[in-house]
């Protein structure tokens, strides 16, 4: 379904829906990459880690590159993604994941495996190689102050983002309700609005791909892959229906059921 803004694109419509893209995407994701990475990280034998760990990664960064391009032909499009569900939302940032999640995210494996009393009592770690196992606990110091150096950069370039999105949305109205009221120039005024809501948008997926980058850098072998096996499925999670059924269901008022502006 085109945006809500799709009469402003700078280029011809695409043939295929982005919507379509992602799905054949995701599709990918837990058809074939994450089953291989998964049956690697269950060898005895490493060999294959690094190479699975690399298609994972490369299937991501296809993924943004693919979010950018959908993005110069209708930026609206893609920060109000109709093929977004409930339970995603609340994760969203312009338009896609919130970067703070990726090192969330990281940090999430590292407190689960050190505060964990056994990792033999876990189920899950049966038929496990050991590497697996103990791959982040006691983490090395070098990891630990690249992560924070990391959450330092996302608190110091998050905030400009935010103010500029506000920015654009102020000038967005502003004009268009004074171009309204004169009845002429509304497309103009819309688009140069929109033309800056893009450029903030690719700035937000440029810290995306980054910190996801950075993360694999900063990591060995075993907690790259999975790290980038986690996030997958974080993802794959948003689609359990079992899940967003429950979630759709606990419908909390704010406020007593009233509004209130912020």
């Amino acid at each position: 379904m085109a945006g809500p803004f799709s009469f402003l694109t700078r280029k011809k419509p695409t043939a295929i829906p982005f919507k379509d893209y992602y799905d054949n995407w995701f599709n990918t994701l837990t058809d074939t990459l994450l089953p291989l990475l998964h049956q690697s990280l269950s060898s005895p034998s490493p060999s294959l880690i690094p190479f699975r760990r690399d298609l994972l990664l490369q299937h991501f960064l296809f993924y943004y590159d693919l979010l950018d391009l959908a993005a110069s032909d209708d930026v609206s499009q893609i920060l109000f993604p109709s093929w977004r569900n409930s339970l995603e939302t609340p994760f969203l940032f312009l338009g896609d994941l919130h970067p703070y999640l990726f090192t969330n995210l990281l940090r999430s494996f590292i407190d689960a495996a050190n505060n964990e009393a056994s990792i033999l009592e876990n189920p899950d770690s049966i038929d496990k190689p050991w590497q697996v196992l103990t791959a982040w606990m006691n983490p090395p110091k070098k990891l630990i102050l690249r992560m924070e150096q990391i959450e330092c950069g996302l608190r110091l370039m998050v905030p400009p983002l935010v103010s500029r999105v506000r920015n654009v949305q102020a000038n967005f109205v502003g004009k268009v309700a004074e171009k309204w009221a004169k009845k002429k120039g509304i497309k103009e005024a819309v688009k140069a609005e929109m033309e800056e809501m893009l450029d903030v948008f690719l700035g937000a997926n440029r810290l995306r791909r980054s910190v996801i980058i950075e993360i694999v850098n900063a990591t060995d072998v075993y907690q790259g892959a999975l790290f980038l096996q986690g996030l997958a499925q974080f993802l794959v999670g948003f689609k359990d229906q079992a899940s967003l059924a429950e979630f759709q269901r606990c419908k909390i008022p704010i406020n007593g059921g009233t509004h209130s502006d912020f």
